[in-house]
């Protein structure tokens, strides 16, 4: 694995066990002065989405088949020409790892000697809010002597070419730059909402799109001019857990120093991942006809035949506005979902408007509709999934709405066994159904508690 794990950078330039942060230089590594370098916030968990982030971080959550919500804000750092990105997560578990690691492409030997795992030390204990997490790695970020830095979130589904902002930021001499895109009016009451004059420049936050001059709302997105960020740093990092918003934070702070905020507005494709529903639309998106949002330009293909290259499907399998990713086995019928590695939907089955992560198995005659099926479940022959009957025991009026259901990983429900719409079944959960129509819950045998796993593939017995 090439990807660069470091513990601990303290504002003075130490790493993990006292050892000089030059040092690195002597190891080979490309900390060499960069115009501008990447941080990016990699660890949140959201409640949100239930069984999925229990034991993963949210930006290492499976979209869109082989892919992770990471994956995003990477490919759009290598599009840009950003060749030096510090990645601030509170552990290495978590998937984070699996996400950038193993054989993937961010631990090639090109791409995995630009990326830097930041990791608090033990003593030093967990990072307290974001401000905090980038005061603790001032050291890193000034071995590489930037002009920019820019600030990102891992967690945010959409493609945007970060160079084109740097240009934008470098034109208006500013000491910031947000970008921002619209928020519907029907949902800016629960958003920041940003004071923009006509010029672009930020004047501050409003509570409501009342009285501003739009409704333009930031998605995670900031370019510094790294004098500002370091001296913005050097006094928000004595308070590490003031607030965990980085955004109501910093804006405020640098108004109040007299600094130039600007907005960039991104007019594409974006999306926060915040809720089970959320993951299921975004996902979605992708096989709408046509697609909202394309994953095209990185190979993926929207299928109706059967003659793909990777995938089997055979007998009476059938295909119909979908992604299937590697060595998935298809007997049955799948439309209008998305299929991760390696699963298996034998004969007889029908899979509709659902998201099958990696190592999901199928049953004979089973019928899966708007759910979302987390890594290594198992739905056995007859099983019902998202019905208008069954039973209804695991129906969650928080965390599922809306008709979407989710089963988590590891989970294995036994042959003919239903569960209603909405219903959220957490890890590593037997279920089976009782005479009584109700179900009967263990915890099943050699089930994982995380989900950083080596994919395998799926058998049927």
């Amino acid at each position: 694995m090439n990807v660069h794990l470091y513990l601990y950078y303290s504002a003075a330039g130490n790493v993990g066990k006292g050892r000089p942060i030059n040092m690195l230089r002597r190891k080979g590594l490309n900390l060499m002065k960069k115009e501008c370098i990447a941080m990016i916030f990699a660890d949140g968990r959201e409640a949100g989405l239930g069984a999925l982030t229990d034991c993963l971080a949210k930006s290492a959550v499976f979209y869109g088949g082989s892919r992770r919500i990471m994956d995003f804000t990477l490919d759009n750092c290598r599009r840009s020409g950003i060749d030096a990105i510090g990645i601030l997560t509170q552990d290495s578990s978590g998937g984070l790892y699996s996400c950038i690691g193993g054989d993937r492409e961010w631990s090639s030997p090109v791409w995995g000697r630009n990326l830097f795992m930041l990791s608090p030390a033990e003593k030093a204990g967990e990072y307290g809010s974001a401000a905090d997490a980038l005061f603790r790695n001032t050291g890193f970020m000034e071995q590489f002597d930037p002009e920019y830095v820019c600030v990102l979130s891992g967690e945010h589904i959409y493609r945007m070419d970060y160079a084109r902002m740097l240009d934008a930021h470098k034109k208006t001499g500013g000491d910031m730059t947000i970008a921002v895109l619209p928020a519907p009016f029907s949902e800016a009451r629960r958003r920041e909402i940003l004071d923009v004059d006509e010029d672009g420049a930020i004047l501050g936050f409003r509570e409501t799109p009342g009285g501003t001059r739009n409704n333009l709302t930031p998605m995670g997105v900031y370019i510094f001019n790294w004098r500002a960020l370091r001296e913005y740093l050097s006094t928000a990092g004595k308070y590490p857990a003031a607030r965990n918003d980085f955004c109501e934070d910093v804006v405020p702070a640098l108004l109040n120093r007299g600094k130039r905020l600007g907005a960039y507005r991104f007019d594409g494709y974006w999306r926060n991942v915040r809720t089970v529903e959320d993951l299921w639309a975004s996902n979605m998106d992708l096989v709408r006809d046509p697609p909202e949002f394309s994953l095209q330009e990185e190979g993926e293909k929207i299928i109706d035949s059967s003659h793909q290259p990777f995938y089997m499907i055979k007998g009476e399998g059938v295909v119909r506005r979908s992604i299937l990713s590697g060595l998935c086995s298809v007997f049955g019928k799948v439309e209008r979902s998305v299929l991760s590695d390696s699963v298996v939907v034998e004969e007889g089955a029908e899979v509709t408007e659902s998201i099958l992560m990696p190592n999901v198995y199928v049953g004979k005659n089973a019928k899966v509709h708007k759910a979302i099926v987390a890594p290594n479940a198992r739905l056995m022959n007859d099983v019902e999934i998202g019905m208008e009957d069954g039973a209804d025991d695991f129906v969650s009026g928080c965390l599922c709405t809306n008709g979407v259901s989710l089963i988590g990983a590891w989970v294995h429900v036994a042959e003919g066994t239903a569960l209603q719409k909405n219903s959220h079944v957490d890890n590593g959960l037997f279920v089976s159904k009782s005479s009584s129509r109700r179900v009967s819950v263990t915890r099943a045998a050699g089930a994982a508690p995380a989900l950083e796993m080596t994919l395998q593939g799926s058998s049927s017995d």
